[in-house]
């Protein structure tokens, strides 16, 4: 059973899920800066086909269908696109961290001294968060791809429902500078990466998960 999708990435059903929705979208904002192409789709597919290992600091911006500024966010991140991994933490407003090791995905809300586990298998097939960390096996052909400016990338599903967005992805000499994501409902959510570091490979022990003492465990595997 997968995860239901509305924004971003998507899990759950719930207001509070927002900010899982919104750290995985971090997750497809990894490529080397992008030039124009006669074929936007084989530009996009080189792209994010030579991703391996990134780790960046982030900042979330949210605005509601008036433009108004409704949530915001900021934290780490590192992800291996070779194995399926990731580390998000969230450090303010509030601290929580999601990570993967390629097959188990934790989730740990430190306020709530919860921690919720599904299979790496909920992840939508959809969702940005696998079109990155499963592209070496996709041709992108479930999307229309366009240039939105001299150095973005605009995604749109064909197989358009309720639960699809508009993704914006932007790049300047050094990469990637800034990812929008327009939901149906005209909410927005804006993305800022800073101290961005391209690296081949990042050891996986830095995806393992530690699970504290005392901690309530909500296991949806």
């Amino acid at each position: 059973m997968l995860l239901p999708v509305s924004l971003i990435l998507l899990w759950g059903d719930t207001v509070k899920i927002l900010n899982i929705r919104s750290l995985c979208f971090i997750a497809a904002m990894f490529w080397t800066a992008a030039s124009c192409a006669a074929d936007p789709a084989s530009a996009f597919k080189e792209k994010v086909s030579a991703l391996h290992g990134l780790t960046a600091d982030f900042s979330q911006h949210v605005f509601d269908e008036s433009g108004d500024e409704i949530d915001s966010s900021s934290g780490t991140f590192k992800l291996n696109s070779d194995s399926h991994s990731f580390f998000i933490k969230t450090v303010s407003p509030n601290e929580s961290l999601l990570t993967s090791n390629g097959k188990e995905i934790y989730h740990y809300e430190n306020d709530l001294e919860q921690v919720t586990i599904y299979s790496i298998d909920m992840i939508s097939r959809t969702s940005p968060l696998w079109i990155v960390l499963d592209h070496t096996n996709r041709d992108f052909s479930d999307y229309t791809i366009k240039m939105s400016g001299k150095n973005s990338f605009q995604l749109t599903e064909k197989n358009k429902s309720e639960k699809t967005g508009v993704y914006n992805i932007a790049f300047d000499d050094q990469g990637l500078s800034g990812v929008e994501v327009i939901d149906p409902n005209g909410q927005k959510i804006v993305y800022e990466l800073s101290n961005r570091k391209f690296i081949r490979t990042i050891p996986s022990v830095e995806f393992v998960f530690l699970m504290p003492n005392g901690v309530t465990v909500d296991d949806k595997r």
